[in-house]
């Protein structure tokens, strides 16, 4: 397997073992945030910069983690984004580059002292955006998937 792909697989299965069923993402994001050491709030907005963007954001502050998306977005897009900045963060992916210049617009009453950083798809052919989709794929079949528990499931993704 490529150095990549099984990197992905190998946080992916760690990651898979919190998706509830059914699945509730406010209780997936809670055990993934207790993995972390680390709060991870999400936060829907209404904004044309967030628009231009496939997918939402991944927002490090110094003491907890903001997922935002687009808040017209449909809940099957919405767990999508969720699982692909869960995935820059299990993978320990950081954002290179210039910031977000709509940050602030994004978030008006984020303190922008306690940023470290603002995780954005800026290039479709980027490493980290690969493993993090690959990642966010991975788990949104696992948790969606009604064989998720089938013999043949855990016969290929390794369950006890």
């Amino acid at each position: 397997m490529e150095d990549l792909t099984e990197r992905v697989f190998t946080h992916m299965r760690t990651i898979r073992e919190l998706v509830p069923t059914p699945w509730v993402r406010y209780e997936f994001l809670a055990a993934v945030s207790r993995l972390r050491g680390r709060t991870i709030t999400l936060t829907p907005v209404e904004s044309t910069a967030l628009r231009r963007l496939p997918c939402g954001l991944w927002v490090a502050l110094d003491d907890r983690d903001e997922i935002v998306y687009d808040a017209a977005s449909s809940e099957y897009q919405i767990d999508q984004a969720i699982m692909h900045e869960v995935g820059h963060m299990v993978l320990d992916h950081h954002a290179v580059g210039e910031p977000f210049s709509a940050i602030a617009e994004l978030l008006p009453d984020i303190d922008l002292t306690a940023l470290k950083f603002v995780m954005t798809r800026s290039n479709f052919d980027d490493e980290q955006e690969s493993e993090a989709e690959l990642f966010a794929d991975l788990v949104m079949s696992s948790a969606v998937s009604p064989f998720r528990r089938s013999s043949v499931m855990t016969d290929f993704w390794g369950r006890q």
